[in-house]
């Protein structure tokens, strides 16, 4: 019970902290990896976001790739060792797990709403009237 309370606090914790983010203006200091090649300070803190999301879905891309051929190398390397091949074969199962948890990530997002993945936060201005 005393786990359950401390992981509710660290979540509440964690959960509050985005709401003043936005209100604060945030200048770009420097471009990130794998985003444009000039520093956008119109969008602030959205940019930096999105920015981030696409860093972080390329590094998990490639970081299961690299666990793939690390695992399969492991695999082939085994001379039949039992321990090991199942060592490989988690490892492989865990990178497969990861890459499509990845992409769900991904596909999830695009299908709720496709300007969920570029972070354009415009809100269409409301007709003036409306004919029945």
């Amino acid at each position: 019970m005393r786990i359950f309370f401390f992981i509710v606090i660290i979540l509440l914790f964690f959960s509050v902290g985005w709401l003043g983010a936005d209100a604060a203006t945030y200048n770009l200091l420097a471009p990130l990896p794998g985003g444009t090649a000039s520093i956008d300070t119109s969008n602030g803190f959205i940019t930096y976001i999105s920015q981030i999301f696409w860093f972080l879905l390329s590094a998990a891309g490639i970081l299961a790739v690299l666990m793939l051929i690390f695992a399969g190398a492991e695999y082939v390397g085994a001379a039949g060792n039992p321990s090991v091949i199942n060592d490989a074969k988690s490892r492989i199962f865990n990178a497969i797990l990861g890459l499509l948890l990845a992409l769900t990530a991904y596909l999830i997002l695009i299908t709720i709403n496709p300007n969920l993945i570029n972070l354009k936060l415009t809100v269409p201005p409301i007709p003036a009237s409306v004919n029945p």
